[in-house]
């Protein structure tokens, strides 16, 4: 997005239809709302709507007060007076900000003007509106927005509240080459915001994570036994199996709140990314890079030589920091 452009976004969601698609739109809207997505969808703003300049208003929400906005192609929607209004107010916010912003969904192959032919679009000839509505809560996940689960949503309301809610299971599977699972690897699931899920696997390879807000993560996984592995852009409300490559002497290890230890190696670390995203480590009772004043700065992937107490020596590499959360691999 054009860094100096602004938008005062209000809705997760605009829904752009004609009025005789109302009826699978207003179930797609439906939905969304009860996920705790915010929409905005005719209907849902009568009050807001009541008494105001429609021209202006619908040009300011379509051009400035959304994150992204659907547009319902059919026939119906390229012959409409406010279809067209509301498109011209969609098609100026996306050349303002230079990234996505429109998401056409096609009844049928009518042509839009300015929508081109390779612009990615979603066929809702064979999708109900739940399927499209999950399409959607997908998108928005991926985007980096959160959707509040279940039980969530319903304990923050003065009515309506349920007894048995239930938030999102996740479950990732940890296993090697030849699918045997693998028992006490250290999973932990970072958001952007930098707050975390920890957890291990059990005996049958699973980590399972109770999620109460759906949004994207990073995965990083470690064992002492087995190299990092980074999974980016992860979707909670799908399970996820994770293959192991075992590299002799290599193992990894995951610190979640800022310092740690290394098996085999006498001594802390403790890695940090200061306010100005510059990475740099301590060690109590270790050498680092043949006694280098500490803090020592480092860089993401490269490799720092370690030496305990002991004289022993190891080589590691920090494959990810962010916030506290620390993801080191090492060699033995």
């Amino acid at each position: 997005m054009n860094k100096n452009i602004k938008f005062d976004i209000e809705f997760d969601i605009a829904l752009s239809f004609a009025g005789e698609d109302r009826n699978y739109v207003e179930q797609v809207a439906d939905i969304l709302e009860k996920k705790g997505i915010s929409v905005f969808y005719d209907k849902f703003e009568e009050v807001k709507l009541w008494g105001k300049n429609l021209y202006d208003y619908l040009n300011e929400i379509y051009s400035n007060k959304a994150l992204y906005t659907v547009m319902f192609i059919s026939k119906n929607y390229s012959c409409k007076l406010w279809t067209n209004h509301e498109r011209q107010a969609m098609q100026a916010r996306a050349f303002q900000g230079n990234q996505e912003y429109i998401l056409p969904a096609r009844f049928d192959d009518t042509e839009i003007l300015g929508i081109f032919d390779t612009i990615g679009y979603i066929s809702l000839k064979e999708k109900n509106p739940h399927e499209f509505a999950e399409i959607i809560c997908q998108k928005l996940v991926i985007s980096g927005r959160t959707i509040p689960s279940e039980n969530l949503r319903n304990s923050s309301s003065v009515i309506n509240k349920l007894s048995k809610v239930s938030p999102i299971y996740s479950k990732i599977f940890i296993c090697d080459n030849q699918d045997n699972p693998i028992d006490g690897v250290s999973v932990v699931l970072v958001a952007d915001n930098n707050t975390c899920l920890p957890s291990h696997t059990a005996k049958n390879g699973l980590a399972e994570l109770e999620i109460k807000i759906r949004r994207k993560y990073t995965v990083l996984v470690a064992h002492k036994n087995y190299p990092a592995v980074i999974v980016k852009d992860f979707d909670p409300d799908e399970d996820l199996q994770i293959k192991l490559e075992y590299s002799e002497n290599i193992g990894s290890v995951i610190y979640p709140s800022g310092t740690g230890y290394i098996p085999g190696l006498k001594g802390r670390l403790n890695p940090i990314l200061d306010s100005l995203n510059r990475n740099y480590i301590y060690a109590d009772n270790i050498a680092v890079n043949g006694g280098q004043q500490q803090p020592v700065a480092f860089e993401i992937n490269k490799v720092l030589n370690l030496e305990d107490c002991d004289g022993v020596t190891m080589q590691v590499m920090i494959r990810l920091i962010q916030g506290q959360i620390s993801l080191i691999e090492f060699v033995t």
